[in-house]
């Protein structure tokens, strides 16, 4: 296959996966990665070992960035401390070619991968992953606003004011206040 027509289409695969889906090719890659590290390293090639290593703590470092630590509470912070032994193992592993640290990453992330699988064809996760899709898609915020009154803060902070009271307030019309019409 062509290197340009893979791309694509992995390209293609990424922007049309919901985000579950795309934490579980995240942990695919870095457990795909791993394997070939361990390959590497057993090979004594040095330079596609670390090549291969940065590539997982790359996929660790996307991981770790993504969690909310707001909204996750101690779910994300116990995650976060797993992501960032991973990386220190990782980082150990390069240094002195220790297999055993690859493989005790692999066990790490390979454990959340089957644990993450697990829960998220729930109706809860579906339901979940869909309200934060919505909440991304620029079409469904457009459609969302049109469903729902506009309001905007009054300059004094305080409660919500109807549209037609904040634009005045703003000193602009209509036209200027509403978001340009979509294009087909």
């Amino acid at each position: 296959m062509n290197i340009r027509a893979s791309q694509a289409y992995m390209q293609t695969n990424v922007s049309t996966t919901d985000q579950g889906h795309l934490l579980l090719m995240l942990y695919d890659g870095a457990l795909k990665f791993l394997q070939q590290a361990r390959e590497k390293m057993l090979e004594k090639d040095y330079a596609a070992k670390g090549i291969l290593i940065s590539k997982v703590i790359d996929i660790v470092n996307e991981l770790s960035s993504s969690l909310n630590m707001e909204r996750g509470g101690e779910l994300a912070t116990n995650l976060n401390n797993l992501y960032f032994l991973c990386t220190a193992r990782l980082l150990e592993a390069n240094l002195k070619m220790s297999v055993e640290r690859l493989d005790s990453v692999s066990q790490i992330l390979s454990g959340l991968r089957s644990a993450y699988a697990q829960i998220i064809d729930k109706p809860e996760a579906k339901k979940a992953m869909a309200e934060i899709s919505a909440r991304m898609n620029p079409a469904a915020s457009l459609q969302q606003r049109k469903a729902v009154p506009q309001a905007m803060p009054p300059l004094g902070g305080g409660n919500y004011m109807p549209r037609a009271k904040a634009q005045a307030a703003y000193g602009r019309s209509a036209q200027q206040a509403s978001p340009p019409a979509a294009q087909p």
